[in-house]
């Protein structure tokens, strides 16, 4: 298998990922209320019945995100006559640098640095989002989320290969 299609494919998943976070982050911000700041998230209203409802449509969307591209494109990738073995690195490849893009350029640049004004809620203290205990946290999302994406990319050649 071509290190091209894997690039491709890495560059797509990244790209809509991306899209989706900065999307729901400009539009639906309370969605992400439990990704707050400590301060931040004592000092929110909770969330309304209707807030709560749209959090499940918005939820099916990211997961189906994370899970579902990755398994199209292994699926597609598989069907080139690739392994298992390049199919899950593959796999994770797409989620490691999913993980260091939501890391250093949505969380700590965009977020923590830069903090554009149509990313931090309004209402919010944009001193609070530099917080070091939320960029540490911060921070573990990275091998968290490629240690999923090896779990799922496990999952999938298993599931390929029956």
């Amino acid at each position: 298998m071509p290190a091209s299609i894997t690039f491709v494919h890495t560059a797509i998943y990244v790209l809509v990922f991306t899209v989706f976070v900065l999307a729901t982050l400009r539009f639906v911000p309370r969605i992400w209320l439990r990704h707050y700041p400590a301060v931040e998230k004592a000092r929110q209203p909770p969330r309304s019945r209707s807030e709560a409802k749209a959090q499940v449509g918005y939820a099916a969307v990211f997961f189906g995100i994370l899970f579902g591209l990755p398994l199209l494109s292994a699926w597609w990738v598989f069907g080139t006559g690739a392994d298992p073995g390049p199919v899950f690195r593959h796999i994770l490849t797409m989620g490691a640098a999913t993980s260091a893009v939501d890391w250093l350029i949505l969380d700590w640049l965009l977020i923590r640095w830069l903090q554009p004004v149509w990313i931090i809620p309004a209402g919010t203290d944009p001193a609070s989002w530099r917080n070091r205990r939320d960029i540490i946290r911060d921070a573990l999302g990275f091998p968290i989320g490629t240690l999923l994406a090896a779990g799922w990319g496990w999952v999938v050649t298993r599931w390929i290969l029956s």
